[in-house]
């Protein structure tokens, strides 16, 4: 009774307005924020994770409609312990629980390929692995954006912050 309680307001926190992204129907930006300040905490007591930071097309190339089918296949691509998360007009974050270095770019692969299916946009992905030497959350925030930023130079592709 209490498990099956449980799986019913997890799916219903997860839907709810306040924290779900209209345009895709994935975790918003505020759904992020709260759950990645709890995991950089949790990495401080060896929790693993990764993020990975994922840039499809340019900003004005992918249409409306075409946000939530990306945002699907990357959700569908992911582990349900993994928060896939719309950040702006063909920008998404995932949290990859778990998941050092290595099993980042295995999804990251996994996604790529799930997403050159779709209208062959340019995907670019940025991974950065927590270390327990960050002294605040947004260090490693930084280090997935200058990896990401570094594949989108390079025209896409997987690049390590």
């Amino acid at each position: 009774m209490l498990g099956r309680k449980h799986a019913q307001g997890r799916e219903h926190a997860i839907g709810h307005p306040a924290v779900t992204d209209a345009q895709t129907g994935l975790a918003n930006r505020l759904h992020f924020e709260l759950v990645y300040s709890y995991l950089f905490a949790g990495g401080n007591r060896g929790l693993t994770f990764t993020v990975m930071l994922l840039s499809v097309g340019g900003p004005d190339a992918i249409p409306e409609q075409g946000l939530r089918a990306l945002g699907q296949r990357i959700r569908k691509t992911t582990r349900d312990s993994d928060l896939v998360a719309h950040v702006g007009r063909g920008r998404y974050v995932v949290l990859l629980l778990g998941t050092n270095l290595q099993g980042a770019r295995i999804a990251a692969d996994r996604i790529e390929v799930a997403l050159a299916e779709l209208e062959g946009w340019p995907v670019s992905v940025g991974l950065a692995v927590y270390t327990p030497d960050m002294q605040d959350s947004s260090q490693l925030l930084e280090a997935a954006d200058k990896a990401l930023l570094a594949a989108e130079a390079a025209g896409g592709g997987i690049e390590f912050g």
